[in-house]
């Protein structure tokens, strides 16, 4: 009979000590899964580590929780729930089956009747065993859910975990979870870096950018003194630009500069780079037959004059105190006499004209000016285009094809091996993998890609004596096997001279026999065999 010095406890049982024993050297964990509840036939049972069964078991339920008791790390809790449907005898021994059904721990508890509903009273009530072991760290519990019952203080200490009251209340409009999806922190911060978002301007960079942006239309042509492209802008330097790129330009400039080799989807910018540019006559009449967008080579306006002497022979062509001045030079001579009488000195004989010798002169014609770098106006966003036409770019983003200018990844080794896919590009590194060769006068071998079958073909040279024969090494091990295998003799002499013949035998995916066979007439000294094989 229970009383005040009766002692309530379990242990583990001899069959469970061998089987954990064994799990721990074998590195697996040790699984109990079931709880056996019994009424001992009433009577007060003292649990025994020899025991195989309970002394009469009346019910057997799947265990809700097994843990590690938070004060001894040697106290293994095994714990299920009864619900109200499930009773109707009392409970005064319990033990621990395994996932194999060994018999693995056993214990004696106060007697406690667990009443059904259908006797007018019912609860759920927790049976917990503690069991006392030599260690904890290779035990583990598997659960069905859909047959076990959580207690209240199971499920109260899960979700404390999962939610613990350590988080300030408040409005975020930055926060981080957890890999289950539960609030760690929150924030407000007030950057778009402190966002994440990295791919921007700061404040200070697009008001900077704003100020230099103009609102001049596209088009626009603009001298700039120095070597830099305002945003917005293009140099006009005859190159040539994607439509996709700069469409606004594109649609205002049309084909107007193209010389038809700009290709798909391109135009040409008009070229600037050392010219003055004109207003276009349109209609006025003073620079007439010219087309907008032209260009037009350097000129002067024409300079005539005329400087002659008396038509009559006896009349020099210059006379006496000649001076020549600005561009003219006077180019004098000696004269004896005139026709109006005899005279001596030096006479007018030649005038030229060169300008270089009042002002300025070049290999062209041209005003003071300032050497500028002409823009034009590509875009209008302070930015970027901000207009990409999406609907141009699709061609270029799908697969490329022999007949579609598009985008393909590079092929993987095995890709190219297989030989199948005609989505992707080989590269010259990937399309050499596997090709190898080496010749010598002894030896050598072809060894071609895996993607062309991993073809092998390879020989050797020997030099034997009469009806000799030695194992010959191939250079490389046949991966799979020598298919077809051949060879000779090379020898000087004639037919009748020489009867010399090659035999190889002994095949292997390392080494062949060659043997040479004599027969007949045969002249003396070495002969060299030859032995090649192909495979793969």
């Amino acid at each position: 009979m229970v009383d005040k010095n009766s002692i309530f406890g379990g242990m583990i049982t001899t069959l469970g000590a061998a089987k954990k024993t064994n799990c721990d050297a074998l590195g697996i964990p040790w699984e109990p899964r079931y709880m056996l509840i019994g009424d001992a036939n009433g009577t007060d049972p003292v649990p025994s580590p020899s025991q195989t069964k309970l002394v009469n078991q009346v019910h057997r339920a799947q265990i809700n929780q097994l843990r590690v008791s938070p004060t001894d790390a040697n106290v293994l809790i095994a714990e299920v729930v009864l619900p109200p449907d499930v009773g109707g005898w009392w409970v005064r021994e319990l033990a621990l089956e395994d996932k194999d059904g060994v018999f693995s721990a056993v214990a004696n508890s106060p007697p406690s009747y667990k009443p059904v509903l259908a006797q007018g009273s019912g609860r759920n009530q927790v049976v917990r065993m503690h069991i006392i072991t030599s260690g904890t760290s290779n035990i583990q519990l598997k659960i069905d859910p859909s047959v076990v019952l959580a207690t209240r203080q199971y499920v109260d200490e899960a979700v404390n975990g999962l939610l613990p009251k350590n988080k300030p209340a408040g409005t975020y409009t930055k926060v981080t979870v957890n890999d289950r999806g539960v609030f760690v922190s929150g924030s407000n911060p007030t950057t778009l870096a402190g966002y994440g978002i990295t791919d921007t301007y700061t404040k200070d960079q697009i008001a900077a950018m704003i100020a230099q942006a103009s609102a001049l239309p596209v088009g626009s042509m603009i001298g700039f003194p120095v070597n830099k492209v305002a945003p917005g802008f293009l140099e006009i330097d005859g190159s040539v630009k994607s439509v996709a790129a700069y469409p606004d330009l594109a649609a205002f400039l049309g084909g107007a500069f193209n010389k038809g080799d700009e290709g798909a989807g391109n135009f040409r910018l008009p070229e600037s780079r050392a010219e003055f540019l004109r207003g276009w006559d349109h209609g006025r009449g003073v620079d007439v037959g010219r087309a907008i967008g032209s260009y037009q080579l350097d000129a002067i306006q024409n300079i005539k004059g005329i400087l002659s002497s008396n038509a009559s022979p006896a009349y020099q062509f210059l006379g006496e105190g000649v001076i020549g001045e600005g561009a003219f030079e006077v180019t004098e001579r000696t004269a004896n006499s005139f026709a109006d009488g005899p005279s001596s000195g030096l006479q007018g004989a030649a005038l030229s004209f060169d300008a270089s010798r009042v002002v300025r002169t070049s290999i062209e014609t041209r005003g003071r000016n300032l050497a500028v770098m002409w823009c034009i106006k590509a875009w209008n966003a302070p930015i970027n285009q901000g207009n990409i036409d999406i609907a141009a770019l699709v061609p270029l983003a799908a697969q490329a094809t022999e007949i579609n200018q598009g985008t393909a990844k590079v092929g993987t080794q095995a890709q190219v091996d297989e030989g199948v896919s005609d989505a992707v590009i080989v590269t010259p590194k990937k399309m050499r993998f596997g090709f190898v060769m080496n010749f010598t006068a002894a030896s050598g071998y072809v060894l071609f890609p895996t993607w062309l079958g991993g073809l092998l073909f390879q020989y050797g040279r020997l030099s034997l004596p009469g009806d000799t024969g030695v194992l010959f090494t191939w250079p490389l091990a046949w991966p799979d096997a020598c298919y077809v295998l051949g060879g000779g003799v090379l020898s000087a002499f004639a037919r009748q001279e020489d009867s010399v013949t090659a035999q190889f035998r002994l095949l292997t995916k390392t080494n062949v026999y060659v043997e040479r066979q004599d027969s007949y007439t045969v002249t003396a000294n070495n002969r060299d065999i030859f032995a090649w094989g192909m495979g793969k």
